[in-house]
């Protein structure tokens, strides 16, 4: 049975009861009951759940068409094998197959394609209403790559099916990405050595930003404005996919006379390109990494003629797109009428000495924390666990806020939540 066969297959006889083929669904990691799992362990069970869910919705998919031509810039010829919806919610559903391990990354990227070109077509439209799913081996190192990314770390929806066949009998069996992807996040995502920092540091402002009372707290209308600029920056990470969070910091009243600039916004982002992580020297890469990352970047690096900088340039291009971030920020924060501009000094110091210099960490007020990505949600799902289990390890202990919302709004629980999950992790490896 070739492509054009399956995919006829499935439209003409399992127009609406696709889930009928789909077997050997996995179930999904177990986790402790009364311990908070380590970090690869909470998102293999999100991400086992989600492609669980995903499925479950084919119960209600309707195919709608097959070769389903789409026009895109004068291309008449590029056609979606199945196009379908989710009859319970409405959602896209765009299948495309594949047979051959050869071209079934091809298959995946298309896929990707399509479901961007169905957002152009109906802005503004997301690719969370939309159910890609692939329909092929999955025998290639390249589409496994591809498909745990967008599943674990952008949470797209997609989905990849492995037909089965054999004379005129049809099954599809889900593919699962292998746990050592977890693993691989949970190696980089809170450790110090990842994390990239960019302050910006500003005067105070007269009436607008101000130092509080001696003693006391900054000004309401002060925590507001911090609030507003912590809470733009965290929504342009998501909106770029960083993971990190960010801050707000006045030096206290008692000492901000000294400073020049004592209000500080404080962004940290998971650098997927440290140094500490992987590095090359003489040609050979090191770092403090899984040996299979470590290999498969050297296998790259050996293919290039002149490779000695080319990590340094990912980092350094990595750093300067933080940079951006903080100064498009403070270009929106401080538009006004009267045109003063509001300069921010920007630094870039290393994260392990920041949070623990009494200076920067100790003697100020730390607030408006914001996280995005990957660190928001294990935040959010440790302090879910906190409130089903009525205990927090690490930091209240018995004594939860009222309400969850609380809880993350509150800088330090923040704070040393994720460090004391980044522990637990490396006692784990140990």
């Amino acid at each position: 049975m070739n492509e054009n066969q399956l995919r006829d297959r499935l439209f003409d006889k399992h127009k609406d009861d696709l889930l009928s083929l789909v077997s050997g669904l996995k179930t999904p990691l177990a986790l402790p009951d009364e311990t908070f799992p380590h970090i690869a362990q909470l998102l293999q069970h999100r991400t086992e759940t989600k492609i669980n869910r995903m499925l479950e919705n084919l119960e209600s998919l309707q195919l709608d068409g097959k070769e389903v031509r789409l026009v895109r810039d004068g291309d008449t010829t590029t056609r979606i094998d199945l196009l379908g919806h989710i009859a319970d919610s409405g959602d896209l559903a765009i299948i495309e197959l594949k047979k051959s391990d050869q071209t079934e990354r091809q298959a995946f990227t298309e896929l990707l394609a399509y479901a961007n070109h169905f957002c152009t077509l109906f802005p503004p439209l997301s690719e969370s209403s939309l159910q890609s799913i692939l329909v092929a081996p999955m025998e290639g190192r390249g589409v496994r790559d591809a498909l745990a990314q967008e599943l674990i770390i952008n949470d797209k929806n997609v989905v990849a099916l492995i037909p089965n066949i054999k004379g005129d009998d049809v099954s599809l069996t889900p593919y699962y990405p292998s746990d050592l992807y977890y693993r691989w996040i949970e190696n980089s995502i809170l450790d110090d050595s990842s994390i990239t920092v960019v302050t910006a540091s500003f005067p105070l402002i007269e009436g607008w930003i101000d130092a509080g009372e001696e003693g006391g707290s900054p000004p309401i209308y002060t925590q507001q404005a911090f609030k507003t600029m912590t809470g733009l920056i965290a929504q342009k990470l998501e909106a770029q996919g960083l993971h990190g969070f960010v801050y707000a910091r006045q030096y206290w009243s008692e000492v901000c006379p000294v400073f020049p600039n004592p209000n500080t916004i404080v962004l940290c982002i998971v650098n997927p390109f440290s140094p500490h992580r992987a590095s090359v020297e003489d040609g050979v890469v090191f770092g403090a990494s899984n040996e299979e990352r470590l290999d498969g970047i050297q296998a790259i690096i050996d293919q290039m003629e002149d490779s000695e900088f080319w990590l340094d340039g990912l980092h350094s291009a990595f750093m300067g797109q933080a940079i951006r971030i903080m100064q498009e920020s403070f270009d929106e924060f401080f538009i006004s009428e009267d045109g003063v501009e509001v300069v921010p000094e920007i630094c870039l110091p290393d994260w392990g000495a920041f949070k623990t210099s009494m200076i920067e960490a100790v003697f100020c007020h730390n607030m408006q924390i914001r996280l995005s990505g990957l660190l928001r949600t294990i935040f959010s799902e440790y302090i879910a666990h906190c409130y089903a289990t009525g205990m927090d390890d690490i930091y209240f202990s018995d004594d939860l806020p009222k309400y969850g919302y609380i809880a993350h709004d509150h800088f330090l629980a923040v704070w040393e939540i994720l460090r004391g999950l980044a522990q637990a992790d490396e006692e784990e490896e140990e």
